[in-house]
């Protein structure tokens, strides 16, 4: 909470003309972006507070989006054209269309003929009229701002028949500032609730008051450094203030979301999602299958009394 109070009152601070450069410019010297003069990000989404954050300090930051069957570019967002939220306009020459379920539609001269010497696999990409099926769930907006929802497969079911985009939901509660990761539960339930992973350096930043620039990128290294300063990371994995703190994040992001995408439970893991567990693909993108087969049991706590 108080983080996100930070982020309202920098806000402020932005729109005073006097006090606006010397942020600004003392802010982009100290994160490398003094020479910056946009950026383009892609393949998984940022949460649209950070991105407005960062306009505000003239420091532009596009989405855009593609897959390597479109020779990596369909849309993006630039100075001009931008709306955050949103992965930006189609390119000139690229038609983009909704399938009736959802499924955003590619087709253009940059889409591929097909995978090599694979036609089942291509059937199955590119139908007759010579639109490619992304597996990408969207939709496009009246002035022709393309937004992503989430994965076609990953598109969960409630037992109530509402369907509940997780990436969307997953990406809004790992705002809170000491959150690493949110993996939402909700496939064929009666309701949504989600593991939460601790970020380390978080802690020795929001919690122990260390200088960022002093928190080793290592996460193993933070873990130790935690230990050596007397304060492991099972104090905060089971910490009642901890949960105190995080449960009034969710109350208060769960206001975003109908009453269907809310979470109504969450429990906080002991560790974080690792690739040697198989719960991350090396690009730290999360396997749904894998992270619900680990923690099996505590998902299933969670739905005790449902």
């Amino acid at each position: 909470k108080a983080a996100l109070d930070a982020k309202v009152i920098l806000r402020i601070l932005l729109k005073i003309p006097v006090i606006s450069g010397k942020i600004k410019g003392k802010l982009k010297a100290k994160i490398g972006f003094s020479e910056n003069r946009f950026s383009i990000t892609g393949a998984a989404p940022i949460n649209p507070d950070i991105l407005t954050l960062f306009h505000s300090l003239d420091i532009p930051i596009f989405e855009g989006y593609g897959m390597t069957e479109d020779t990596a570019g369909a849309t993006l967002n630039y100075a001009g054209n931008n709306k955050i939220g949103t992965v930006g306009k189609p390119f000139p020459g690229t038609e983009m269309d909704v399938a009736a379920d959802g499924e955003l539609l590619i087709r253009g001269p940059h889409v591929m003929k097909g995978y090599y010497r694979n036609p089942e696999a291509t059937a199955d990409a590119i139908d007759s009229d010579g639109w490619l099926h992304t597996g990408d769930v969207g939709s496009i907006d009246s002035e022709g701002y393309v937004k992503i929802t989430g994965r076609k497969k990953e598109i969960y079911v409630s037992s109530g028949g509402k369907n509940i985009a997780p990436l969307v939901i997953e990406e809004t509660f790992k705002v809170i500032p000491i959150i690493s990761q949110c993996f939402l539960v909700g496939d064929g339930r009666k309701y949504c609730s989600a593991l939460f992973t601790l970020d380390a350096s978080a802690i020795l930043r929001d919690k122990l008051g260390m200088d960022p620039n002093d928190i080793p990128k290592d996460p193993a290294k933070q873990f130790t450094m935690l230990d050596e300063l007397g304060h492991p990371f099972s104090d905060y994995t089971g910490s009642a203030e901890v949960r105190a703190e995080v449960q009034a994040a969710v109350d208060e992001l769960n206001q975003k979301f109908s009453n269907p995408e809310q979470l109504k439970k969450f429990a906080i893991l002991p560790r974080d999602f690792t690739v040697d567990d198989g719960e991350l693909t090396p690009t730290v993108k999360i396997r749904r299958k894998q992270i619900n087969e680990n923690w099996a049991d505590v998902i299933e706590a969670m739905y005790a009394d449902a």
